[in-house]
């Protein structure tokens, strides 16, 4: 099936949600910005204009008062001396004042002392010298005036500023609280369908079906789910194929395995005739190898199964019995290492999978013959703890490392001990022991690694006697 041309510029596009996103985030703190860069140009510029008025009024006030000193000067003179030279330069003055102070008085909200001076200019004009003597103080008097005014605006001004810094940090305050919704709103978009395919690649990794949402949102993460999807499948071919493998393998070679170990049961029974010592050595050699050999087999056939979620058949079963058909390949193989065995005394009677338990039993006691310190001791033990069966089975032989500790049930992991013997370890006996013991709903642990003796421990929960799984 063909694909449709893609839109460059869709919202569903995960380049374009992080553009938007980042877009519509950083819009908030940008107005923020705005308005307060206005507001601070606006204010600094009304406080440079408040400021140079400051001045100008300053300069004006002291040019006002030294005239005022200049005019009353003047006139007492004239009144003593009465020289033409005197009233003109009485009169220049008297012209100087009036235009500053014409200036000087629009800043005043009343202009009472601004008409009382400008009568008593007109009343030294007249040659009246009291009036010269009473224009300083009104002049000082219009300059406090002029001075509250002052005070007055750079008090507004202060005001101002303070109301608009409250209005910026109400703004900020709801722009973050909007930056923070919008932050969670785009990061739900984009975390939610990131999330759900780390759950798949986790189901995928531990081999578990993903039983979640698909996953929605950017296409590219869709795109991603739909790889999954078939990573998931070309996983399971490659599964199936590898099951089918391990069967057909281990059916192949048991066939002449058995051939293989009827002969070496034949020559080591001295059946077909009788045979010197040398001879005698080859053909135990020969059996017990075979013996291992179908061992191993065994062991694949049964990590197969159990990956394949072969079903369990719960019912009454007598545990003694089971261990001693687990124990009873191995007996030979414990007769040579001269191993001392010990089993339980008393018969339990349990509600499980007969089949199942002895493949637990069976690999746990596989691993303790084999690793076991020859001329030791392999100890199965079982006892019932509130509503469990605890099964454990240990021998005397090389404690774990600890390294290794993580990795014992892992699938054909090796570790640095060795087993002994000719043939080498698949590394699947308690990954086979891990996996039956889950189908039936148990748990298996290491249980002792100290003072040369190592043991597992198997616990069994009760199930009723009309449970079938």
């Amino acid at each position: 099936m063909t694909k449709s041309a893609r839109q460059p510029w869709r919202l569903s596009s995960l380049k374009q949600l992080v553009l938007l996103s980042f877009l519509v985030v950083v819009t908030p703190f940008g107005i923020l910005i705005f308005y307060a860069t206005d507001a601070l140009v606006e204010q600094s510029a009304q406080g440079r204009v408040l400021a140079q008025q400051a001045l100008e009024v300053t300069r004006r006030g002291q040019q006002l008062e030294r005239l005022a000193e200049d005019i009353t000067r003047s006139a007492r003179q004239y009144q003593i001396l009465a020289k033409p030279e005197i009233q003109q330069r009485l009169n220049q003055y008297l012209s100087e004042y009036r235009q500053a102070l014409m200036i000087h008085s629009f800043l005043l909200n009343e202009q009472n002392k601004a008409n009382e001076i400008t009568e008593l200019l007109e009343g030294i004009e007249r040659a009246h010298p009291i009036e010269a003597n009473s224009l300083l103080s009104l002049t000082r008097v219009v300059n406090e005036q002029i001075d509250l005014v002052l005070d007055q605006r750079l008090q507004a001004l202060n005001e101002t500023a303070q109301t608009t810094q409250t209005k910026l940090s109400t703004l900020a305050i709801v722009l973050l609280g909007l930056e923070a919704l919008l932050i969670l709103f785009f990061s739900f978009k984009i975390i939610r369908p990131v999330n759900r395919i780390a759950a798949r690649l986790q189901a995928l990794g531990t081999g578990e079906e993903y039983i979640g949402a698909k996953v929605g949102g950017p296409d590219e993460l869709v795109e991603l789910d739909r790889q999954l999807d078939w990573l998931t499948e070309q996983l399971a071919e490659v599964e199936n194929e590898k099951q089918r493998f391990l069967r057909h393998m281990s059916h192949e070679l048991k066939t002449p395995l058995t051939t293989l170990r009827e002969g070496s049961d034949l020559l080591a029974e001295q059946v077909i005739g009788e045979l010197n010592t040398s001879q005698l050595e080859v053909a135990n050699l020969l059996q017990t190898n075979s013996r291992q050999l179908q061992s191993l087999i065994e062991q694949l056939l049964d990590y197969s199964r159990l990956n394949q979620n072969e079903p369990v058949n719960f019912h009454q079963v007598h545990i003694l019995p089971v261990i001693n058909e687990a124990i009873e390949p191995f007996k030979l193989l414990l007769e040579q290492k001269k191993m001392q065995v010990q089993l339980p005394q008393e018969d339990i009677e349990w509600f499980t999978d007969r089949a199942m338990l002895i493949r637990i039993i069976g690999n746990l006691i596989s691993n303790a013959a084999l690793y076991g310190r020859s001329s030791g001791r392999l100890l199965v033990c079982t006892n019932i703890q509130a509503d469990y069966l605890v099964i454990e089975v240990g021998n005397d032989g090389p404690i774990i490392p600890d390294e290794d500790i993580p990795h014992l049930f892992t699938p054909f992991y090796q570790g640095q001990n060795r087993r002994i013997g000719p043939v080498k370890g698949s590394g699947i006996g308690l990954s086979i022991v891990r996996d039956a013991a889950d189908s039936l709903g148990a748990h298996v642990t290491l249980h002792s690694n100290q003072d040369s003796f190592v043991s597992f421990r198997v616990s069994l929960p009760v199930k009723e006697l009309n449970t079938h799984d």
